[in-house]
């Protein structure tokens, strides 16, 4: 029996052998727990939330500082936010609320530390986010319900090229199809049976697994991270507001976003469905036209 696309991609990226969950600081925002007194930090019988998901000891995150942490970029080491960097911000965010989506007036904007800085979260541009005064105080202690996450890439498998990018468009391409034929979202079988003679696979799980979770996704409010334009940016680029996909050059355009603030959200959404970028300057390039 031939195979399908999903099932050729599936056997290339050997999805059988890829494992879900990691400390989310290291993926998303270039935090890495693992810093010189990693080796000291004991490994629990019985794991819990402050366990790492790969190595089973408990992660530095929660207890060291800033400077005894090694990151993979030059961290500011002062608590305090530079002006430069707030300006950054607020221009990033467009002077909105990244809590509540809200625009904040010039005399209610704060700024907030994403990774609190008492966590060893840097007083650099990738870690701090803007606030409203309200929902700055809000702001409880939430750091590890929110930093890490049980659904993430896998450290142990290769991460991708931009390739990868094209599974994705042609798995949520279909589903955008067969939602509107059907009218409910594909299961994995259905991509089988329309794609790979009815020969279900991993790959096809997957599939149906990635439009299943883009759908939750942009049917729910937009993260606190990402500014409104770039959300419905992402819902115009993988076809949630007229069925169809886009490439991310169309979407520049058609909202008038600049391509880093664009692509910037799709590499949040991306590592949000699992799957780690190879991040090199010729991947990200290939990436903006695809």
């Amino acid at each position: 029996m031939s195979q399908g696309p999903i099932q050729k991609w599936g056997k290339k990226i050997n999805w059988e052998k890829r494992v879900k969950a990691v400390c989310k600081p290291c993926w998303e925002i270039k935090y890495c727990p693992y810093g010189p007194l990693v080796e000291n930090f004991p490994i629990q019988e019985k794991r819990n939330e402050k366990s790492c998901w790969i190595f089973g000891h408990d992660c530095p995150v929660f207890y060291v500082a800033e400077p005894l942490t090694e990151t993979k970029e030059l961290r500011r080491i002062s608590r305090q936010i530079p002006r430069v960097t707030q300006f950054r911000v607020m221009k990033r965010e467009n002077q909105i609320c990244g809590s509540c989506g809200k625009s904040v007036k010039d005399e209610d904007i704060e700024f907030d530390h994403i990774i609190p800085w008492s966590k060893g979260g840097p007083s650099e541009e990738s870690n701090i986010r803007l606030l409203c005064g309200s929902c700055n105080r809000k702001r409880g202690n939430s750091f590890e319900s929110e930093m890490l996450v049980s659904s993430s890439s896998d450290h142990l498998a290769e991460p991708e090229d931009e390739s990868v990018i094209e599974f994705l468009k042609f798995a949520i391409e279909f589903g955008q199809e067969f939602k509107n034929e059907y009218g409910r979202n594909p299961k994995a079988q259905d991509y089988a049976y329309h794609l790979a003679e009815g020969e279900l696979t991993v790959a096809e799980r997957y599939a149906s697994i990635y439009f299943n979770e883009m759908s939750e996704f942009f049917s729910a409010k937009k993260p606190k991270e990402m500014i409104k334009l770039q959300f419905e940016s992402l819902k115009l680029r993988w076809g949630f507001i007229d069925g169809e996909i886009h490439k991310l050059t169309e979407v520049e355009e058609a909202n008038s976003i600049s391509m880093d603030d664009l692509f910037h959200a799709e590499k949040n959404l991306i590592q949000r469905l699992g799957v780690r970028m190879k991040e090199t300057k010729s991947v990200e390039e290939r990436w903006k036209r695809k």
